[in-house]
């Protein structure tokens, strides 16, 4: 079977190595979709002979005007990041949610206070995947307007980007879904905070001098690693080598 990872840009993708790991001795092969558009994401999909594609930045959100029949997951958060290929039809499904409670679920829980900054197709998961569990989560986002509308259909609260430093302080989980740096987050205080930062190349958080051992930084290596799981298991209908995955995942 052939699968690959579909956005732009994409050939820092750790996953065709990761899903190597998954396989075991499988002869399945895993490669790269870098497009211009979602249009060629979908076209490529459907004429290259690919089995299921992964879909990242920009276009998670895009490819579900594209899609044949989409699970109810991704019809709520308005992305997917997962597609299949079944009878000639593209199934949608979103294993970032997942992904993202796998990763914050030891620290989560009812009245737990999260901030996800970025309302792309990832910060719409990650809010989802925190009220699943019970948090109090507030969206933050550079278009206010845009972070108002989605938080208003799932009773979430919508904060402004000039506020940030504040609603840091005041939240117990800060996830970080922007793909470039912002300015403010240099300037906040992670002390004490769980944070999960959804880009493992070139993270913000991650290589701030101050973040100390009172910060539970998770990278997002494990957010890559847990909604590559469901994903497998989409896939292939069987479940994955977790174990090497884990270990390809720890060990770059």
């Amino acid at each position: 079977m052939r699968f690959a990872v579909a956005g732009n840009p994409v050939n820092h993708s750790l996953s065709p190595a990761l899903f190597r790991a998954a396989y075991g001795n499988s002869e399945d092969s895993y490669g790269l979709i870098e497009a211009k558009s979602v249009e060629e994401v979908i076209e490529r999909f459907r004429c290259e002979g690919y089995d299921g594609i992964n879909v990242t930045a920009p276009f998670k959100e895009g490819v579900l005007g594209f899609v044949d029949v989409r699970s109810e997951l991704d019809i709520a958060i308005g992305a997917a990041n997962t597609l299949l290929m079944r009878n000639g039809s593209i199934y949608s499904f979103n294993t970032d949610y997942n992904g993202v409670q796998e990763c914050i679920k030891p620290f989560a829980g009812s009245g737990k206070k999260v901030l996800v900054i970025g309302c792309g197709g990832a910060g719409k998961a990650a809010a989802l995947a925190a009220a699943g569990l019970k948090c109090q989560v507030t969206v933050v986002n550079r278009s206010l307007e845009k972070a108002q509308q989605f938080a208003k259909i799932h009773s979430l609260a919508a904060g402004r980007l000039n506020d940030l430093i504040t609603l840091i302080d005041r939240s117990d989980i800060i996830i970080n879904t922007l793909p470039s740096n912002l300015e403010l987050i240099d300037r906040a205080n992670f002390t004490g905070k769980t944070v999960l930062e959804a880009n493992y190349k070139s993270p913000q958080i991650g290589r701030l001098s101050f973040i100390t051992k009172s910060t539970n930084y998770i990278s997002g290596k494990y957010w890559l690693l847990h909604q590559a799981v469901d994903s497998f298991r989409l896939f292939k209908r069987t479940e994955p080598d977790f174990n090497s995955m884990l270990l390809f995942i720890e060990n770059v």
